[in-house]
């Protein structure tokens, strides 16, 4: 089968802790297999398939295909905003969470049929502030340090990594105040864990944001309150499974943007890498219509 276009190839090597390198080899020994052309690119520092991104828009590229984890896809989507192109995911990171909302297959060899036979499909995007956008969620407290502790990890990969990460951070993370403003409403509250999401899941398969639609011009805060330490383990297998929301000291709302503020310093992710926030107060937004992503004709 061969392609209905050529494709614009960036590959993050180092995505999943070195998975991508491993696998890289195999796919493209397939692509060359099928005949498939393609333009290839390889990132080796951060944010710099954001700009690779805007060279394949520039040489006409039609579909800039990402290989790596989440924050790959991220830097990717960053660049094709504003843009007509579609977004293709061949999957090699740790986590993985953005293939699960919209089925494209987690085996690295499957996704290329979803390059080769995909149907575009429009989502929303989040954005923070008035420069970095998301995929899945901004990420802010327990799971933002969870990430980073998942970065420094050898050994484990994916879900299993997430968790013994999560389990870690929960006998030693502090709760932090902030204050969460939408149109109608205002919070304060000490949080553990600060979930504002375009997708359902995050940290390798948690469903923080379960209500959560990456269509619906809406952004999910998912807000958890604090908890001793042993009532923490109870309630993360909850917190995994998405059965989290009618807790209360979970504060869970669908809104066009949020505005977020805090006294503390605080540390976030987006889409799984480390992210430095705008300031002490920032507004966070639902960007509808914003990016065109390849999925299985089935999952369309």
């Amino acid at each position: 089968m061969e392609a209905k276009s050529s494709l614009f190839l960036i590959v993050n090597l180092i995505a999943g802790q070195g998975r991508c390198k491993e696998v890289f080899p195999k796919v493209k020994v397939e692509l060359d297999k099928r005949r498939i052309p393609y333009d290839l690119h390889y990132t080796n520092e951060p944010m710099e398939a954001v700009d690779v991104a805007k060279i394949g828009l520039e040489a006409g590229f039609s579909t800039i295909v990402a290989m790596g984890g989440d924050g790959t896809v991220n830097e990717v989507a960053n660049g094709l905003l504003g843009s007509q192109a579609s977004l293709g995911v061949i999957p090699a990171g740790k986590g993985n969470d953005f293939i699960r909302m919209l089925g494209i297959p987690a085996d690295p060899i499957q996704s290329i049929d979803t390059l080769l036979d995909g149907i575009p499909r429009t989502m929303d995007l989040g954005q923070v502030g008035d420069d970095r956008c998301f995929v899945n969620g901004l990420g802010i407290g327990l799971d933002a340090q969870v990430a980073r502790d998942v970065l420094k990890m050898e050994r484990l990969r994916g879900a299993p990594a997430y968790l013994s990460a999560a389990i870690r951070e929960i006998f030693r993370f502090k709760a932090f105040p902030v204050t969460l403003t939408t149109a109608d409403e205002e919070f304060v509250m000490d949080c553990l864990s600060l979930g504002i999401a375009n997708g359902i899941y995050a940290g390798g398969g948690f469903k923080l944001a379960p209500r959560a639609s990456i269509d619906d011009g809406l952004i999910d805060l998912s807000a958890v309150g604090d908890y001793p330490i042993a009532e923490r383990l109870m309630r993360l297998p909850r917190v995994r499974a998405g059965q989290h929301l009618e807790w209360k000291k979970v504060t869970y709302r669908q809104a066009p943007e949020v505005s977020v503020s805090s006294p503390k310093r605080l540390i976030a992710h987006v889409d799984g890498e480390p992210y430095r926030l705008p300031g002490e107060s920032f507004t966070v937004r639902a960007l509808p219509n914003a990016l065109r992503v390849l999925v299985p004709a089935t999952s369309a």
